[in-house]
């Protein structure tokens, strides 16, 4: 059973025109379902739990990139369900999923390619694309249970843990491709950042790759990491790769 969740900006009229289409496309296709909105009244982990429990197996994310990071972890949670995405803005999560926009991504929806993927694990937290650290002095990061440990000397370096990026990192060991969010790896990125005309830029030239599965974040002083562009993390984090967490319903122009 089809459960759609529509995010909160999608109350504004402008929408309503694409919205019809989009409903009366699942109802064609035969995979309409129920229907609600985030509302300050109710948080969209109460919302997703409910419905789970009145028999949803595919729970729909409507609305833009924010919308689908809200919506990862509170379904990667959950035993057996398998995630879908109708985008109603241009975003580069879509892109990379092969979704395309409104009553389009409805047919991907029906033809039902699902891959299975991995997730980031920050403590308790599920991400889907990255985790992003802020620039410090006394960062410590000990890596695959403590096998080898990085200290951030220069705290000019741009640090990530990734699952997968949307921008390719053009890089390649034998055959396996860095952040492949199938491949039961995290990359830890460093990026350092350069001065030029008294602005700062990163340098990829040389940006350092650390393959991982498993590394521990610490600092002297709290630090809020970034999950996703949505959710703050402090330290101290562990950080683990969570191999096929989530099931997801792709399509045939997906970028991985």
């Amino acid at each position: 059973m089809y459960f759609y969740l529509y995010d909160s900006f999608l109350n504004n009229k402008k929408y309503t025109s694409i919205l019809a289409k989009i409903e009366n496309r699942l109802i064609d296709l035969g995979i309409n379902g129920k229907i609600e909105k985030l509302s300050v009244l109710k948080s969209a982990q109460e919302v997703v739990e409910d419905n789970i429990k009145s028999g949803a197996d595919t729970i729909v994310a409507v609305g833009n990139e924010a919308t689908f990071a809200k919506i990862v972890p509170l379904v990667a949670k959950q035993n057996g369900i398998t995630l879908g995405f109708i985008p109603v803005v241009e975003n580069a999560i879509a892109k990379f999923l092969g979704i395309p926009l409104g009553e389009k991504a409805c047919d991907i929806l029906s033809s039902r390619l699902i891959e299975r993927i991995d997730l980031g694990k920050a403590n308790d937290f599920y991400f889907f694309s990255e985790l992003n650290i802020p620039e410090s002095k006394d960062l410590t990061l000990e890596c695959n249970g403590g096998h080898f440990r990085i200290n951030s000397t220069n705290h000019s370096n741009i640090i990530q843990i990734c699952n997968l990026t949307y921008t390719p990192l053009k890089r390649e060991v034998g055959s396996r491709k860095f952040c492949d969010p199938r491949d039961g790896l995290l990359e830890a990125i460093f990026t350092p950042t350069t001065s030029f005309l008294g602005r700062s830029r990163l340098d990829l030239n040389k940006r350092s790759v650390f393959p991982i599965r498993k590394i521990k974040i610490k600092s002297s002083n709290s630090l809020s990491l970034i999950a996703d562009g949505e959710t703050v993390i402090k330290t101290p984090v562990l950080v683990q790769v969570a191999p096929k967490k989530l099931k997801l319903i792709v399509g045939k122009e997906r970028k991985f």
